[in-house]
């Protein structure tokens, strides 16, 4: 079982996530120094805010999660299945998001540690792109949007 590339995936995944990113504070860096103040603030330059933004980052860690389950019909359609209803992104539900988008990521990394290699050269259930471009693209998606959850603290 040839997992090479996957493990470097995972590691990557993981890095972003945990810290020691090159780039600078890891998701959950940001996550743990977070003010209650700002995590549902709403400015006049982003449609989001950072509440929006980690339940956004909790809910394509579980898109994966149902590809890799086979589950072709799961997608993420509208705004409150990428960013969360009224009642989610509250800041009152900010630890249940931070948890949440926890506990999916680490349901994530011990289910890719399930397969090898040969995942990345099949096609996702009901996309036309394979695992490879999904997972390389959630790490540019952990990375963008820890920009946009930058902004949106300052």
């Amino acid at each position: 079982m040839n997992r090479n590339e996957l493990d470097r995936i995972i590691d990557n995944l993981d890095v972003v996530f945990r810290g020691d990113a090159w780039h600078g504070p890891s998701v959950m860096e940001f996550m743990n120094s977070m003010s209650l103040d700002v995590v549902d603030v709403k400015k006049e330059y982003s449609k989001h805010t950072i509440c929006q933004i980690v339940y956004h980052l909790g809910a394509w860690r579980k898109f994966v999660l149902e590809k890799l389950d086979g589950n072709i019909r799961y997608d993420l359609v509208n705004d409150e299945d990428n960013y969360g209803t009224e009642e989610d992104i509250i800041k009152s539900n900010w630890p249940r998001l931070v948890e949440q988008l926890r506990v999916n990521q680490e349901a994530l990394l011990n289910k890719l540690d399930e397969f090898d290699d040969t995942l990345l050269v099949k096609l996702v259930p009901g996309q036309d792109y394979d695992y490879y471009k999904l997972l390389t693209g959630l790490i540019q998606h952990d990375t963008y949007h820890l920009g946009m959850i930058w902004v949106l603290w300052e």
